[in-house]
């Protein structure tokens, strides 16, 4: 896939994994193909309506129609866009230090290769994502870089070999990065909501402790960040 690079990741010994839960990540709904607007833009697009995602930059108004008060929340993959272009280009990452799962609000996982960087380009990274739900994976040349799977929250734990597992949610503990990531053991693992406001849909409280890094809430972006930037500092990747 063109828009897709590879990097040559370093083996470190210590990982950072960013597990985000419920990520509002999906192809158009069922109930919503036949509505007109949805119509409208699949033909602009040339593409069948049910292998689109859901984004309510285009589709604010047909979510409402369908999900009334859902509008604000659901169809966000720019979310996802703006996690994976902070993460992805990390040091950390780079370094081989970190690894990124991504579960979604239909009971999805996704696996996301530390060797992929995906397309600067919003409409091209929305392309990919729609390749990936049709075909379960994408690869460059022999390497998988995406794959999705059914599963839940616990499994995508399970999947990914977590452990030191923390809740990062504005309602948790009040308490900083560096001390999360300077406590237990040095591998450490963050879930983060995938979401643009409300709270988990999954029961991911009854997995782990939750945790506040500040008195305001922040974009899931800019708490990968700190996160991948604490680690980076602590372990030496810089």
């Amino acid at each position: 896939m063109p828009e897709t690079v590879l990097i040559v990741a370093l083996n470190t010994g210590t990982m950072l994994k960013i597990l985000i839960a419920d990520a509002e990540l999906e192809l158009i709904p069922k109930e919503m193909i036949d509505d007109y607007s949805i119509r409208l833009h699949a033909k602009k697009r040339k593409k069948p309506a049910q292998k689109i995602l859901l984004d309510s930059n285009y589709m604010h108004t047909a979510i409402d129609r369908h999900y009334p008060g859902e509008s604000n929340r659901r169809g966000r993959p720019d979310i996802i866009y703006h996690l994976l272009a902070v993460a992805m280009e990390s040091i950390l990452n780079k370094k081989g230090g970190l690894r990124v799962w991504i579960h979604t609000r239909n009971n999805l996982v996704i696996e996301v290769s530390p060797e992929t960087r995906l397309p600067k380009s919003y409409n091209r990274f929305v392309g990919v994502f729609e390749d990936l739900f049709e075909k379960g994976e994408i690869k460059y040349e022999d390497r998988t870089l995406l794959k999705v799977q059914e599963g839940d929250v616990k499994k995508m734990i399970a999947l990914s070999g977590s452990e030191n597992i923390r809740i990062l949610s504005p309602d948790g503990e009040r308490a900083s990065i560096a001390e999360m990531v300077g406590a237990g053991t040095e591998d450490a693992t963050f879930i983060i909501g995938g979401f643009s406001e409300g709270d988990f849909i999954s029961d991911v409280y009854g997995i782990a402790k939750s945790f506040s890094i500040f008195e305001e809430e922040l974009t899931i972006w800019s708490v990968a960040m700190e996160a991948i930037a604490q680690y980076e500092r602590v372990f030496g990747f810089i």
